[in-house]
This record gives structure tokens, sequence and C-alpha cells, in this order.
């Protein structure tokens, strides 16, 4: 894997490729400093996996140094919504920080609805797992069939 190269300056061998041009975008977007330390920026994007089966929605979420006291999940309307807080430890003094702490809220459409009275959730090793039942009405049935 190539690691990706920043330059500003005009005679470098990467002023006019694709990788420049890209970190110019993502500068004139996002600005050309990051603050990593504003809440909720820099940890907004978390991982989040989704995938059913017959009975069962599963949702995952990767929340490092999140624990379950600073977690809500919330069903309703078809959507899983999933609010945390990543503390930072007051008592350090940063020489650099490159992790961002703050509040995050991560809302997942549903493909089925959901029995929300047996949802399930289980915080372990910075994984968020969540089983949401499906509704007994939005499971497919086996229709038997009939031989004339």
């Amino acid at each position: 894997m190539l690691p990706v190269l920043r330059t500003n300056l005009p005679l470098s061998p990467f002023a006019g490729t694709a990788f420049n041009r890209i970190d110019s975008l993502f500068d004139r977007f996002f600005g050309d400093e990051l603050d990593l330390n504003r809440p909720g920026w820099g940890w907004g994007f978390v991982p989040v996996s989704m995938w059913q089966d017959d009975n069962n929605i599963y949702v995952e979420a990767d929340l490092p140094g999140v624990t379950d006291k600073d977690l809500e999940i919330t069903v309703h309307n078809r959507v899983l919504t999933i609010k945390a807080e990543r503390r930072e430890e007051e008592s350090r003094k940063y020489t650099f920080n490159g992790r961002a702490f703050g509040v995050l809220e991560r809302a997942v459409v549903l493909p089925d609805s959901v029995d929300s009275d047996h949802v399930e959730a289980k915080l372990a090793n910075g994984i968020l797992s969540v089983t949401l039942p499906k509704h007994p009405d939005a499971r497919p049935k086996k229709i038997a069939v009939k031989t004339a």
C-alpha cells in the first residue's frame, strides 16, 4: 500500500497528482487544519455493519473508548439510533493528541420492522453488537403447497 503524501509546494513531484487534488478537495470542504478536539469531530465516521437472517437484524459498531454508561440506544419507526460519548482524561496534558473525543450520534434505517421490546445490545472490546428481532409480521412465512 502506498503512503499518502501531502504537500503544498508547487515544485513538488506530487503537486499535480491525484493525491494532491483530493487533499485540496478535502481541505476546501473541511478546512486546512482539522480540529480533532472539537466535540464530535473526527470520530463521526464510526464503522457500522448490518446484516440479517430470517428472524433477526444484526448491527455492529466500532466504539473504542466508550463505556456502557456513555451509550444510549433507541429503536423507533424502523430507525436504530446510537448515541455515544467518548470522554477525554482530564488529568492528562497532551504533547500530541490525534484521538477525538465528544458526542457521536448515528442513525441506521432498518430494512424491516423490529420487535423493539426484545432488542438486545452488548458492548465488548469496543464493539457494540445489537440484535434486533424482526416483528413476527415481517418474518418470511412458508406456504404449504397442496397437490391436486
